[in-house]
């Protein structure tokens, strides 16, 4: 663990005295962070504890801690990155049936994504990007549209339609011109039929996912 907590020592803006240890932005940050810190601590050396203790001690260190928590212990991450809701804890450590559900979304908002997808498909010839898509401006301006504890949920029921947008185009342009693969050019008229509603018709809920329904068209539909 690295103990982050330059800027933290004697003189500091940053005193410890005026910390609310009853918050839940500390009991968060306590949560989180306390347990590993006391015991990286039991492993100090004299001479390391002097050090720690002259640059503030394990109170400046929860105090440098709490500034990735907001007020209402949500994690936010540096600078307030993170959507509050958006943290999931530790990979393995959190059930993900808990916010892997699907729950309504906006027809705005499935709009966006959808114009999204079909602009990238078109603009990589059906490959991903990553270093141009925009996908994560159009969650994160979902995220901060709905409520707090729909926004986990709603952003994976988001990405179950994207799935099925970017799907649907591929089937198209694949049932246009069997011998096409993903980073080929294709003529983008083949996508005027593929519209949000004309995919969304043909999908009914199964789980935490969806399907297509029985005999609802192409073959060529496949897994994203």
């Amino acid at each position: 663990m690295s103990m982050n907590i330059n800027g933290f020592g004697a003189g500091s803006d940053y005193s410890y005295k005026n910390t609310d240890t009853k918050s839940k932005q500390y009991k968060a940050a306590a949560k989180d962070h306390l347990a590993a810190l006391m015991e990286e601590e039991s492993m100090m050396t004299p001479e390391q504890r002097v050090l720690y203790e002259l640059m503030g001690g394990r109170e400046a260190h929860m105090r440098n801690v709490m500034q990735n928590y907001n007020s209402d212990g949500d994690f936010i991450g540096p600078g307030g990155v993170v959507v509050p809701g958006m943290y999931h804890g530790e990979d393995g450590k959190v059930d993900r049936s808990t916010w892997q559900q699907m729950i309504p979304v906006s027809d705005e908002m499935r709009q966006k994504m959808f114009d999204n997808v079909k602009r990238e498909f078109i603009q990589e010839n059906g490959i991903s990007n990553g270093d141009t898509t925009k996908r994560s401006q159009i969650f994160r301006e979902y995220q901060l549209s709905v409520k707090k504890e729909d926004r986990a949920k709603g952003t994976w029921t988001l990405q179950q339609y994207e799935g099925k947008y970017c799907s649907a185009m591929y089937a198209a342009v694949k049932a246009a011109n069997p011998k096409w693969e993903p980073g080929q050019p294709f003529n983008p008229s083949i996508l005027d039929s593929v519209t949000r509603e004309s995919v969304e018709s043909t999908l009914v809920k199964s789980g935490n996912t969806f399907v297509k329904k029985p005999f609802s068209g192409s073959t060529l539909d496949i897994q994203i």
